[in-house]
């Protein structure tokens, strides 16, 4: 079994290939394994906050350099679609988004209650994607 940097043991990631069916993730195990005893899962969640908040600094210090570079673009002096160092980068534009007029908005709510009353009455077929976790730090 692999471990991470501070020898705790984690476990192998299963591989999802796109168009591949795959089986169902086994569901959790009722009782904590050996492996995973609450000194290491407290080192996993130690570092995982590590990562997540050098994760966030790293943003942080990143957003100035990214406007920094649009106003380089926008002088003509990078084109949309450059290489610098083995490394691509790629102007985009930004997620087009429409404001729509209110009989629109209206047909909308409409459709939303019928999708409701189908997952009421159990005519809509439910799914669920693939699992994630979503770590929030605490704001500062």
């Amino acid at each position: 079994m692999a471990s991470d940097s501070l020898g705790a043991p984690i476990a192998a990631a299963p591989i999802n290939l796109a168009g591949v069916a795959s089986a169902p993730a086994p569901a959790p195990p009722a009782a904590p394994s050996s492996l995973l005893d609450s000194a290491v899962l407290d080192a996993l969640l130690d570092r995982i906050t590590a990562i997540k908040n050098s994760h966030k600094q790293l943003e942080a210090e990143l957003e100035p350099l990214l406007d920094q570079l649009d106003a380089a673009f926008e002088a003509g002096m990078v084109d949309p679609t450059f290489c610098h160092n083995d490394t691509s980068f790629c102007w985009s534009s930004g997620r087009t988004t429409y404001a729509y007029p209110e009989a629109i908005k209206q047909r909308e709510q409409a459709l939303k209650a019928a999708q409701k009353d189908a997952i009421a009455s159990g005519a809509a077929t439910a799914r669920t994607g693939r699992p994630f976790w979503t770590i929030r730090l605490p704001r500062n």
